[in-house]
């Protein structure tokens, strides 16, 4: 199964890129993340992963793709803190809230994607694998193996 073919691609950003064109989503990339990448590509790997994954299976794609690409939109750089970790979630999904309209889905996929971390229990299989897949791309990022997917995305919206 090909998750990147440039048919997969250009649906994709067809679903993101009014996301993906707001500033608040681009500073994204200032941002360091998981050691070797900054936030938006982690972001956008785990997005384009689970939405190629959920259209595959008939899921809701487009929950995915939009929530997978806000699930961390906050703007401190990461640290050790438990505090942080349990708690970016509930400022991604209010910074959410302010670059688009979040349906409920939505807004619980970006709650729950800490779980069992954080508070929020995933309550969709779209929550469920966006879940699953940010721990994938985290391992991913951490060992440096991300970067190679990431490129064949490209980092800019404007595929």
């Amino acid at each position: 199964m090909r998750l990147f073919t440039d048919e997969e691609i250009r649906a994709f950003f067809r679903c993101v890129s009014s996301l993906t064109a707001d500033s608040r989503v681009r500073r994204l990339r200032t941002i360091p993340h998981h050691r070797w990448t900054n936030r938006y590509e982690h972001v956008l790997l785990v997005s384009y992963i689970s939405f190629a994954l959920a259209r595959r299976w008939h899921w809701d794609s487009r929950a995915a793709a939009r929530a997978g690409l806000l699930h961390d939109l906050f703007f401190q750089e990461a640290d050790s803190s438990l505090s942080l970790c349990l708690h970016h979630p509930e400022m991604a999904a209010e910074n959410a809230e302010q670059v688009t309209h979040l349906t409920e889905r939505e807004r619980n996929i970006i709650l729950s994607h800490m779980w069992p971390a954080g508070r929020y229990l995933p309550r969709s299989r779209e929550a469920w694998l966006v879940n699953l897949v940010d721990d994938l791309v985290a391992l991913l990022d951490l060992s440096h193996l991300s970067g190679r997917w990431s490129r064949r995305l490209g980092t800019t919206a404007g595929r």
